[in-house]
């Protein structure tokens, strides 16, 4: 009888650091953005979000990190569901935060632009410039939207209004290669990306590069921050308070710095990135 307990006992003892490890994983989903994150090709791994990411990883040796490849959609909802997800780099926006806590500023993204051919766009141009609202409002051109993807808080509030028009077409959550695809051969008229999320495209496929331009959003700022963000619970709020400390730390740092700008390497000779890296990112 004794030997029974005892091999019971050893073979809970066993099973005890595997369930350990379990609840020490943070699964850090992305999906493939270039060049924010590359989950495939030659570049996988060295996306600038990919990066950043990095040296916070190295600080928290104490937890095991996977990197499963999802959808931006799965990645919310699992982090909804109180799950040990977390997302390298999201916009903090009222809805989000129901569900979510968010660490301190952990990207920081030129804002947005409206992608379009300049033969499409021009009409709507003002000291080089768009009016996004106004666009919107003619409900003439087409306007591809991708699902569940934030594009900062004012930009959201305008597409609240807007996004039963007929010419408001939602897009499931795709790698943007497809969109700006579609904006080529006009199954859309326009999208809204990152400069640098255009600009790879381009580099990767000269011959459209007169196709399509990035025009600016009038009245935006021209940079805007994202943050980690894990599920509203002890464990998500754990894991932000530790990326908190670590943020504090290490982004003042020329690495930091250098990661953040990976396939953007013309900001760091841009005196308003320095500025504004300097001045507002370090402090959020």
């Amino acid at each position: 009888m004794f030997k029974i307990v005892l091999s019971f006992a050893l073979a809970i003892a066993l099973m005890l650091p595997n369930f350990a490890s379990a609840k020490d994983t943070i699964l850090w989903q992305t999906y493939h953005r270039p060049p924010g994150t590359f989950n495939y090709g030659v570049n996988k791994g060295q996306g600038f979000v990919q990066k950043t990411l990095q040296l916070i990883i190295d600080k928290m040796p104490e937890y095991q990190h996977e990197m499963p490849v999802t959808t931006l959609a799965r990645a919310i909802s699992d982090i909804e569901a109180g799950n040990n997800v977390c997302h390298p780099a999201l916009y903090i926006t009222p809805e989000r935060r129901k569900h979510m806590v968010f660490s301190d500023a952990s990207i920081l993204n030129p804002n947005n632009r409206i992608i379009a051919k300049p033969e499409t766009i021009a009409p709507f141009l003002k000291n080089g410039a768009i009016d996004l609202e106004h666009i919107l409002q003619q409900d003439i051109l087409s306007f591809g939207h991708v699902e569940n993807r934030s594009y900062g808080n004012v930009i959201d509030g305008i597409f609240t209004k807007y996004q039963q028009t007929k010419n408001f077409v939602p897009l499931q959550n795709i790698d943007l290669t497809r969109v700006f695809k579609m904006i080529e051969v006009g199954r859309v008229d326009l999208t809204i990306a990152y400069p640098f999320e255009i600009q790879h495209y381009l580099n990767e496929s000269p011959q459209t590069a007169k196709q399509l331009q990035a025009y600016s959003i009038a009245d935006m700022a021209p940079y805007d921050i994202g943050s980690i963000a894990c599920p509203n619970n002890a464990w998500g709020k754990k894991i932000t308070q530790q990326v908190n400390k670590i943020l504090k730390e290490i982004k003042p740092t020329v690495a930091y710095q250098k990661a953040l700008t990976t396939w953007r390497e013309n900001e760091r000779s841009s005196k308003l990135f320095q500025q504004y890296y300097h001045d507002y990112f370090i402090k959020h």
